[in-house]
């Protein structure tokens, strides 16, 4: 049975493919934009469509753990060398269907970790021929503790998958592949700077998570400005960005600071206002795990009693959520309205 719900995006497609003509198209979003009801969701992001994508993804998981029991099983022969040649020509085919064709999300991200993971480990495997070691193991054991005590092969690693994964989404454009990217972009840049200052950068490891997770979020707000009226998809690969970068740097600092009060009241604020201004919940989200720390700070301060202090946190914490989640588009208007006539404002979506 075919899809019948569309969407303004689905309608711009048609533009470009010239089946409808851009003015049609401009009085037809005109006219559904006046007589749709209030968006309650403006943060959207898909998944799953239906029970038939966890099917699917479940499917193709237990599939993919079979391969690696499989694949681990052999020893350095010529089918421990072609099999996984085997697999990934198999998961590509796989991604054709369910990540080009069927656009299942869910499923797809079960194929391209799969599928990701085979490709790093054959690197490694390939990296320790080329270096002359292939010789000293003699299963996927000893391509993981080589692989895990080399910082070369870890940077090998992490440009490959993020290379990988950036080639996922140009040839396939699921907007989830920007979480995997996000994570190949930590693992790229961490590898680099382990591979140029050794195992001392690790005193150094909350100002590196720091710095990525502000990289991430500078990211994620390029690539938000491309569809603020979140209608082409970049929308939603900004959403990925925002979910990594923002416990990322949140979280870091909270660990350089010691969560201290002085310095987090100033970052819960920030992350408010971010959210506000790119109508984004993540970092708000974040930042109000350490509202529950800093009340309950306060009230053990207080000598309350701690069951109670548990109680009174959750309160808290959870009328405040409660509170930005029914005033989300007020609030947003209210902060936004002194800036309505600035040029920035448009790169921004509506409130």
């Amino acid at each position: 049975m075919k899809n019948n719900q569309y969407s303004l995006a689905d309608i711009e497609a048609a533009v470009s493919a010239g089946v409808l003509d851009r003015a049609a198209y401009v009085t037809l979003a005109q006219f559904l934009t006046s007589h749709a009801p209030e968006a309650i969701e403006t943060e959207k992001f898909t998944l799953f469509r239906g029970m038939n994508d966890i099917f699917l993804a479940l499917g193709i998981t237990v599939l993919s753990i079979g391969w690696f029991i499989l694949w681990g099983l052999y020893s350095n022969d010529a089918v421990f060398w072609i099999a996984p040649l085997v697999a990934m020509a198999g998961f590509v085919v796989l991604a054709e269907y369910v990540a080009g064709k069927l656009k299942a999300t869910l499923p797809s991200i079960v194929i391209m970790v799969s599928l990701c993971a085979t490709l790093m480990i054959y690197a490694v495997m390939l990296y320790m021929r080329m270096v002359g070691t292939s010789a000293e193991f003699f299963n996927l054991d000893d391509v993981w503790s080589f692989g895990s005590t080399s910082v070369n092969t870890a940077l090998l690693v992490a440009i490959i998958g993020f290379a990988f994964q950036v080639g996922f989404f140009l040839r396939y454009r699921l907007p989830v592949s920007f979480a995997l990217i996000a994570f190949g972009i930590v693992g790229v840049l961490w590898s680099l700077l382990l591979t140029a200052f050794g195992q001392s950068l690790n005193q150094y490891l909350d100002y590196m998570i720091t710095l990525t997770g502000l990289l991430l979020l500078a990211l994620g707000v390029v690539v938000d400005t491309k569809d603020p009226k979140r209608v082409n998809g970049w929308a939603e690969c900004a959403f990925w960005l925002y979910v990594i970068g923002a416990p990322m740097t949140i979280h870091s600092v909270a660990a350089l600071f010691d969560a201290a009060a002085l310095v987090m009241i100033p970052v819960i604020i920030i992350a408010m206002l971010f959210s506000l201004f790119l109508d984004r919940r993540s970092p708000i989200i974040s930042g109000l795990i350490y509202v529950g720390y800093l009340a309950n700070s306060g009230f053990n301060q207080a000598a309350i009693d701690p069951t109670i202090t548990v109680a009174l946190v959750c309160f808290v914490v959870g009328g405040l959520v409660m509170a930005f989640g029914f005033g989300w588009q007020k609030a947003r208007h209210i902060v936004l309205s002194p800036f309505e006539d600035q040029n920035w404002r448009r790169y921004l979506p509506p409130s």
